[in-house]
């Protein structure tokens, strides 16, 4: 893993192994580093299974929690948990909400990928 100012990345290639290919990412943006705090990138969310992460709900694609949730709102659950929760809908990984600790998950879900 390194970093670049405030971006932690896991370089998939060798800068020497990308001598003339062009690319759009060369790894996994695993997060930033917000007033000091680490704060989980969508891309990881993304490149997770949902057993990889302890605090996490899974919600169903018939749930209106998960249309919500990809609109970019707030959703109240039964997860108590302080802290980035990995939201999964039928198992599979989407994104993140910050727990408050009664139930109440905050959005995190990457803006220029919600629903309108």
């Amino acid at each position: 893993m390194s970093r670049k100012k405030d971006t932690y990345l896991i370089e998939a290639l060798h800068q020497n192994e990308m001598k003339g290919l062009r690319m759009v990412s060369g790894g996994l943006i695993f997060g930033t580093d917000k007033n000091g705090r680490f704060e989980p990138s969508a891309q990881l969310a993304l490149a997770m299974r949902q057993e990889d992460y302890v605090q996490r709900i899974n919600l169903t694609a018939s749930d209106e929690r998960a249309v919500r949730y990809l609109k970019g709102e707030t959703i109240l659950s039964d997860c108590m948990d302080k802290g980035y929760v990995l939201v999964c809908v039928d198992g599979y990984p989407l994104g993140w909400c910050k727990g408050n600790g009664s139930g109440t998950l905050k959005n995190k879900y990457y803006p220029g990928w919600r629903m309108q």
